[in-house]
């Protein structure tokens, strides 16, 4: 009799351990479900403090462990963390500011092979490469071999489908082949920069610089040039000093 009573109950608690670990199993599956979720995307000013610490202590680096090129540069670290960024939400502002800076750091430090690789993890359509490419200018010039330089660039102006970073790679195209002394095909890559994004940032600095080429080169003749001295009353011109040594300084302050 002890026996039969004690049957609904023992089924009756059964049910409700099982009932218990069935809504655990539910509970633990829904914490594993939040913590798959991606990282939220770091916003642009936490990658630019992040950006500064490593600048910090590559500096300090610098002054008491060892230069460019070390197999322990800081350099190393921050680009990891700051490709973690840039990786978590491609595309994104913080992103692109995120893999412009970690190969910047990997260039200044002398990192070459680290800094390419990165360089062609990149997709061609990927905004980064808008700054980028003054990255691998400011790199063969550093190694005063711009080969690197117009390999990549080349490329990256051939295959990517945004009009701003094919502008952006024909520009510095244009920038090696200036400093070069080829004046035809600078004008040549900067007037293809202009057409390629017409009313942008870059087809404006194209624009500056064609003008630059143009009427701006060593052996040509200075453009016109008139101004009103702050102790004269008369303007003066460059003409006016025609056959005599004159050096002009240019500034501004805002």
């Amino acid at each position: 009799m002890d026996n039969m009573n004690s049957r609904p109950i023992l089924r009756a608690l059964s049910a409700c351990l099982l009932a218990a670990l069935a809504a655990a199993g539910v509970e633990q599956r829904t914490i594993a479900g939040q913590s798959a979720q991606p990282a939220p995307a770091a916003s642009a000013a936490d990658v630019r403090q992040m950006i500064a610490d490593a600048r910090k202590e590559i500096d300090s680096f610098r002054t008491t462990a060892g230069g460019a090129g070390a197999a322990e540069h800081p350099a190393i670290k921050w680009d990891a963390a700051l490709w973690q960024v840039h990786d978590r939400a491609p595309h994104s502002e913080g992103a692109t500011i995120a893999a412009v800076e970690a190969i910047r750091l990997l260039s200044r430090a002398e990192q070459w092979d680290r800094a390419h690789a990165r360089a062609e993890s990149l997709d061609a359509d990927d905004p980064a490469w808008e700054r980028v490419a003054s990255v691998l200018y400011e790199e063969g010039i550093a190694r005063k071999n711009f080969e690197y330089t117009v390999a990549t660039l080349s490329q990256t102006a051939a295959s990517t489908k945004r009009a701003p970073i094919k502008s952006a790679a024909l520009l510095v195209l244009g920038r090696v082949h200036r400093r070069q002394g080829d004046l035809p095909a600078a004008t040549r890559s900067f007037e293809a920069a202009r057409a390629a994004a017409p009313g942008t940032p870059q087809a404006a600095e194209a624009e500056g610089l064609i003008y630059e080429v143009e009427h701006l080169s060593i052996g040509l003749p200075a453009p016109a040039i008139s101004g009103k001295p702050r102790n004269a009353r008369r303007p003066i011109t460059l003409e006016s000093f025609r056959g005599k040594p004159i050096v002009l300084v240019f500034w501004a302050s805002t």
